[in-house]
């Protein structure tokens, strides 16, 4: 202290004052500028730090990251397909509604109407079909009388003729079933070859008549049958026509009298009457068979039922007017056609909409899916059964991946399933998984972009010899994302430096841990 108080005159000085604050700052200049010498000193002994990788270890640190919106599983839009006015909206906003239930109804007075008219125009027509089913099942009993009759005249043809070869025409023979000759006992003037051999004819013909006679039915081919029996019964009559004209040409040498002759002529002039009657009566059974089949066919052609008949066309018609208007009524009643909660409702009792104007939005929010895009680069990296994280907090599985890209976003759509309970939907998340050694060895080489020294056509990139950096050329492929394609250069087990930023070729580097 005494000091002090001896300097304080001394101090009082300026040019005292002066010098001693020269030298302060003096001091403290030389003081810095040593220290920041030793700093600069310090850093430039110095080396960067870097750090190494290699393809195959940078492939299995990558992750996936995506953004999805978040849709229900089950969702439909409900659109108007007419104009019209709004008469009553039967859904609120968050209902819950089943499907097929109506929401909302347009002004239809008049596709009622039609649809009551319709109706009475079909139940017209299904009654007109009903009552021409009558005239078709008398039309089939007509067939089968018709039938039944043919078979009656088969049966009555063989019976009549052969009672007049039998009882007439074998009398005239002296051994009439002979298979060789029966034996004329008349004068056959010219004709008795052509009389035997017809008889000998006539006794297979007259045993397979009556064969066919014990076995016909209506079901039979009676238009065959009945054929068969007219041919028959001609020959019977051209066989009496030569007997009529033997016994017109006896002579006084005759065994017979001219009276027993003309008996004989009156007797088989008779005999030919009952088989022109025979025939008569083979024809009418065929024109009946034949106008039956045309009665059934015109039947079913206007009756119901028939392969093209004219009364299920009216029926089908009717109905078809019916469906159409039915069709029309239809669009005027909005209706869900899933169930789940009515999400949106943008219509209100009084409002007139277009068509094709969008009323409602129904969708079953329990059951959420995520969907998102991938692009080509990504494809290789996520598969179908894969857990992804959503928003970081639910656990999502890949469910659906498109077989195509979609034309509009140019990108693969990826369907995921959650059962994430804070998320809802419409909610935009982010989608990321982490993707595994094996999963990213697809054996093409990708490094980071920032361990490339882009030039003007491909690049470099750092390995490391002794501690000192060595560029390395390198042939570029497809930019993917933050990375890129090694198409030559470097292996993907080579190592290399993953910054490459402010180094250079030559330089000493320190290895990062």
């Amino acid at each position: 202290m005494q000091i002090i108080e001896r300097l304080k005159p001394w101090l009082g000085r300026k040019s005292v004052r002066g010098a001693i604050i020269v030298m302060v700052i003096i001091i403290a200049v030389i003081y810095y500028s040593s220290n920041g010498n030793e700093t600069v000193a310090e850093l430039e002994v110095q080396n960067p730090v870097v750090k190494l990788t290699n393809a195959t270890e940078y492939a299995g640190g990558q992750s996936l990251s995506l953004v999805g919106n978040v849709r229900a599983f089950t969702e439909a839009q409900i659109t108007s397909e007419r104009a019209g006015r709004v008469v009553s909206v039967n859904a609120s906003l968050g209902q819950q509604v089943s499907a097929g239930a109506v929401l909302a109804t347009l002004e239809n007075a008049s596709e009622r109407a039609s649809v009551l008219q319709a109706e009475g125009v079909y139940d017209a027509a299904v009654a007109a079909a009903a009552q021409s089913n009558v005239g078709v099942n008398e039309a089939q009993n007509g067939l089968r009388t018709a039938q039944n009759n043919a078979v009656s005249a088969f049966k009555s043809a063989y019976n009549t003729t052969n009672g007049i070869v039998i009882n007439s025409i074998d009398a005239f023979f002296s051994d009439p079933t002979n298979k060789n000759v029966p034996g004329l006992r008349i004068d056959g003037k010219g004709f008795t070859s052509q009389l035997n051999s017809e008889r000998v004819a006539l006794q297979t013909i007259l045993s397979t008549w009556q064969t066919k006679t014990n076995t016909i039915s209506a079901q039979a081919d009676l238009d065959v049958e009945l054929e068969y029996a007219s041919q028959n019964v001609q020959k019977i009559i051209n066989m009496v026509d030569t007997f009529l004209l033997i016994f017109s040409q006896q002579d006084n040498g005759s065994r017979y009298t001219e009276a027993e002759l003309q008996s004989f002529s009156t007797s088989f002039t008779g005999l030919r009457s009952t088989l022109i009657g025979v025939q008569s009566s083979i024809d009418t059974a065929e024109a009946g068979l034949s106008s039956a089949r045309d009665a059934v066919k015109r039947s079913e052609l206007s009756a119901q039922g028939g392969t093209t008949s004219s009364a299920d066309a009216q029926v089908k018609q009717a109905l078809g007017s019916l469906r159409s208007a039915q069709a029309n009524l239809a669009k005027t009643i909005l209706r869900t056609p899933i169930s789940g909660t009515v999400n949106s409702l943008s219509i209100r009792t009084g409002d007139f909409i277009n068509s094709f104007t969008q009323v409602a939005i129904v969708a079953n929010n329990n059951a959420l899916e995520v969907v998102t895009y991938i692009s080509d680069s990504e494809k290789n990296l996520i598969k179908e059964g894969d857990v992804v994280l959503i928003d970081g907090k639910y656990e999502g599985t890949v469910t659906e991946i498109a077989p195509a890209v979609d034309s509009a976003t140019r990108k693969t759509e990826v369907r995921i399933a959650t059962e994430g309970t804070d998320i809802v939907n419409g909610d935009t998340v982010r989608i990321t998984k982490e993707v595994s050694l094996d999963e990213a060895a697809d054996g093409t080489v990708k490094v980071p972009l920032t361990a490339v020294k882009f030039e003007r056509e491909n690049g470099s990139m750092f390995i490391i010899e002794d501690k000192t950096l060595v560029s390395k050329p390198v042939v570029l492929g497809n930019v993917l994302g933050n990375s890129v394609e090694i198409l030559e250069g470097i292996t993907k087990d080579d190592l290399f430096v993953v910054d490459t930023r402010g180094l250079v070729a030559g330089e000493e580097v320190e290895i990062q841990n």
